[in-house]
């Protein structure tokens, strides 16, 4: 079971890194190409049409490319971080595949991000508070358990404050495209620490208010 673990995680950064091949072998490797002579040249079109062509394609609607694309953005693509990859490597002449690490990290980042933030969209702020709290701090864990340098980026002792829900959603939300936007290690992990020092003030503003509970409690004893 281990072994098949391993191999897996091994192979996942090959099967990521073949979603631009697939791209450029019919888009041109600057998508300078009408794919199969019909498309629209996606150099020409700005990030916000892309995402919305991909999110037409996610809900089987578009044009001549329609069967080919329906098939390619299936319902798991995150069309935010599809379009934003695309758009960059339209404005990076000369395709060339980023380091696989670096591609393993970020599309962990997106996909952990993306489930926190679609949870938040659905939370009631009374009933689900625990659950999203116990989701984001999860999360933060998980990251900087298998990346010491972004562990020791992190100030663990910062101030806190209590956050609304709207309000996590709203960091979560730009930290989230922020990832999304990061094509170098070291904007990803301004992205990352931004969302880790956001999972700190969460649980340092969890633990004062549960002192403040049980202060009341031990003077009355």
């Amino acid at each position: 079971m281990k072994k098949i673990l391993i191999t897996s995680l091994l192979a996942l950064p090959i099967l990521l890194l073949a979603d631009m091949d697939r791209c450029v072998s019919c888009h041109g490797v600057d998508f300078e190409k009408k794919a199969l002579g019909v498309s629209k040249v996606v150099k020409d079109m700005s990030e916000e049409e892309i995402k919305a062509s991909l999110d037409g394609y996610k809900k089987g609607l578009g044009g001549k490319m329609k069967d080919i694309m329906i098939k390619e953005v299936n319902v798991g693509v995150d069309t935010d971080a599809m379009a934003a990859d695309v758009y960059h490597e339209i404005h990076t002449p000369g395709f060339k595949e980023p380091d696989s690490e670096f591609i393993f990290k970020k599309r962990r980042s997106v996909r952990g991000l993306y489930k926190i933030k679609e949870s938040l969209k659905s939370a009631n702020p009374k009933e689900d508070s625990k659950k999203v709290s116990s989701m984001i701090k999860s999360f933060a864990f998980d990251l900087i358990a298998y990346d010491k340098e972004l562990r020791d980026s992190i100030d663990f002792n910062a101030s806190s404050k209590p956050l609304s829900m709207p309000q996590i959603l709203d960091r979560v939300s730009k930290d989230k495209s922020c990832v999304d936007h990061s094509f170098s290690q070291e904007a990803l992990h301004k992205c990352q620490k931004d969302f880790v020092e956001l999972a700190t003030n969460i649980s340092l503003a969890e633990a004062k208010k549960l002192q403040t509970k049980i202060k009341p409690k031990e003077k009355s004893n």
